[in-house]
């Protein structure tokens, strides 16, 4: 409403007082009698906040852990299989953008003059990308050692953690027979399955293990999108048929966004001349990637400045209006 302060009356022989009015709303505004030029000071509203910036998207995929080889001693009848690689984790979602900048706040109004709004606030900063999921555990490699003994045994790798777990790589597994008097020679070795990758809800699937019997199939990626873990490496040496070799087979990659990729089959080493014989453990799969992180809130919008316009001409006795965002004053000297 505005607020009036005019002095009415005359000063000496036909002089018209001086005075002001000040509107905090929309309103209008009668110039007094023998009034013709008026001043006017006003500012319009403020300017709005900056919109927040947007999230970060999740983090990539944690990478799968390769299988463990077996060193056999050297023999010229040594079989080896190497053991399969880790696969890489999905990619990490599109980066966060900033907030859209704030609007410049509503100007205010009189005798056609404008008295301008406060400045629009900053848009809030971007949000970073999640972190990438923990990469999974290789399996240690191992030396060939006595069937008679067991042989040698690789335990898988652990899966990568953080947030969704990769599976955990199986444990390789030896068979050993031998029979000098009936003539045959047994040697059997699996590796461990790679252990599947984390998926974005599931956790992935522990690799196949310790069991020499082709009991070596890497395990599932977890839901959804994880990696599948690599098979095991399998040697079958059942004398006087021919030795039998599967290759181990690497992990796949992850298939969904931030999902973890799945670990490598552990690989196998057989050396019938020295009856010695190893199974590594398969790798851990990739753990999931994390969530994004949260843009940054934006800035306030910015008050407004005053605006003065000086020697406004007027008709004495009119109307005029006044269209009020912040606020307006009206002033007058003796005339």
């Amino acid at each position: 409403m505005p607020i009036g302060t005019s002095k009415i009356g005359l000063m000496g022989a036909g002089l018209a007082a001086g005075g002001s009015e000040t509107f905090n709303s929309t309103g209008t505004f009668s110039v007094p009698a023998g009034i013709t030029i008026v001043n006017a000071t006003g500012f319009g509203g403020a300017g709005s906040a900056g919109a927040a910036g947007n999230a970060g998207g999740t983090g990539a995929g944690g990478v799968g852990g390769s299988g463990g080889n077996v060193n056999c001693v050297s023999n010229s009848s040594n079989i080896r299989v190497l053991a399969g690689f880790g696969s890489s984790g999905g990619s990490s979602g599109p980066a966060g953008s900033a907030g859209a900048a704030g609007s410049a706040g509503a100007a205010s109004n009189a005798f056609c003059l404008s008295f301008a709004g406060g400045t629009g606030g900053n848009g809030g900063a971007a949000g970073t990308l999640g972190a990438t999921g923990g990469a999974g555990q290789a399996a240690n490699s191992i030396a060939a050692a006595s069937g008679a003994n067991g042989g040698a045994v690789g335990n898988g790798g652990n899966g990568g953690g953080n947030f969704v777990s990769g599976g955990q790589g199986g444990r390789g597994g030896n068979y050993y027979d031998i029979c000098f008097k009936c003539g045959y020679h047994t040697q059997l070795s699996a590796g461990g399955g790679g252990g599947g990758g984390a998926g974005t809800t599931n956790s992935g699937v522990c690799g196949q293990g310790n069991n020499p019997f082709s009991q070596r199939m890497g395990g599932a990626g977890g839901t959804a999108g994880g990696g599948p873990g690599g098979d095991g490496g399998y040697i079958n040496y059942n004398y006087p048929s021919c030795p039998q070799a599967i290759q181990a087979t690497s992990g796949c990659v992850g298939y969904a966004v931030g999902a973890g990729g799945g670990g490598g089959g552990g690989g196998v080493g057989n050396d019938p001349g020295s009856f010695s014989q190893g199974a590594g453990g398969g790798g851990g799969g990739g753990g999931v990637g994390g969530a994004g992180n949260a843009g940054a809130n934006g800035d306030a919008g910015g008050a407004a400045s005053p605006t003065t316009h000086n020697c406004i001409s007027v008709v004495s006795g009119s109307s005029y209006p006044v269209t009020v965002n912040g606020q307006v004053n009206i002033s007058w000297c003796p005339q």
